[in-house]
């Protein structure tokens, strides 16, 4: 073998471990301890919903049967959105489940104008603790025993 056949495959081996060694590393932060945890929560089936609210005319919260809180966010202002009575959510992709916000438009009626609207949404995000909680309607026996332990005092 000539030297330079020698050379050109060291420099293939030394890439192959750069290569090996990057890739073990990528993994190891990816499965370690410094990754964040995957939200099984992460997605929604509009099918399923609760309950919604409309804090202003870029925002609606969705509540669903599981007691999770989604925020979704409009991609501009939406007007009429927050006086409507009723939304639905409409899957873009054509799949049961929101898990992006490029999923989903929320469709209302305007209750001024009296027609269909449609807006996109722009973002989207799962609301844990103290942000999710007053949004989330509490379970029947929880909220009966909190009644009845208030009105006893």
């Amino acid at each position: 073998m000539s030297k330079q056949g020698f050379v050109a495959i060291a420099a293939v081996a030394a890439l192959a471990l750069v290569v090996v060694g990057c890739a073990s590393e990528t993994a190891t932060t990816t499965a370690g301890h410094d990754a964040k945890p995957m939200d099984r929560f992460r997605c929604f089936n509009p099918t399923f919903m609760r309950g919604f609210q409309t804090p202003d005319d870029h925002t609606v919260i969705i509540e669903s049967d599981d007691n999770q809180a989604y925020e979704l966010t409009m991609a501009g202002p939406c007007f009429g959105l927050q006086d409507s009575f009723a939304i639905g959510v409409r899957s873009r992709n054509g799949m049961s489940e929101v898990c992006d916000p490029l999923d989903a438009d929320i469709l209302f009626r305007d209750q001024t104008l009296g027609e269909r609207r449609e807006c996109r949404v722009a973002g989207m995000r799962h609301l844990v603790g103290d942000e999710a909680a007053k949004y989330i309607t509490p379970p029947k026996k929880k909220a009966a025993a909190a009644a009845s332990a208030s009105s006893s005092q």
